[in-house]
């Protein structure tokens, strides 16, 4: 059972439940079935731990207490997620809440006010506040711009 739902109509129903949301300005469908929220065009993703953007974006969730929680959720396309001080950029990127990690994957980037780090693929474990940042290929290079004061 798909159901396409109204960028309009999600804004003001997320409004009432604050722990997390997703908007779209091309429209989201439902899929209860496979329990998942597909949005597309200029897609935000906020919960209690990032608020992300993308062109795509599929959600993942599951009913606990009566309650849809996002557990994971895939990101395509322009690909910026924002978490503390700082951002995280590139082409496609897999949240996973239950894990607490981040993989960030195609020209990827990390801005935070005193570092500027660039590379192929980002894993960022949020639970142990780490970041491995990897090259793929023999002409990758990993960078790593470090502000001095």
């Amino acid at each position: 059972m798909k159901i396409k739902i109204i960028f309009l109509f999600l804004c003001f129903n997320s409004l009432s439940y604050a722990e997390s949301y997703l908007k779209a300005s091309n429209g989201i469908t439902w899929d209860k079935n496979n329990q998942t929220y597909s949005a597309e065009g200029n897609v935000e993703f906020k919960n209690n731990e990032i608020k992300a953007f993308a062109n795509n974006i599929v959600a993942f969730y599951l009913i606990e207490n009566e309650k849809e929680i996002f557990q994971n959720v895939k990101l395509n396309e322009e690909v910026e997620i924002y978490y503390e001080n700082e951002i995280f950029r590139s082409n496609s990127a897999d949240y996973d809440k239950l894990k607490s990690l981040i993989i960030l994957r195609g020209n990827v980037s990390i801005v935070s006010p005193d570092r500027y780090l660039s590379g192929d693929e980002l894993i960022v474990d949020l639970e142990n506040n780490t970041r491995v940042l990897k090259t793929i290929g023999k002409d990758s290079l990993a960078e790593a711009l470090i502000k001095d004061e």
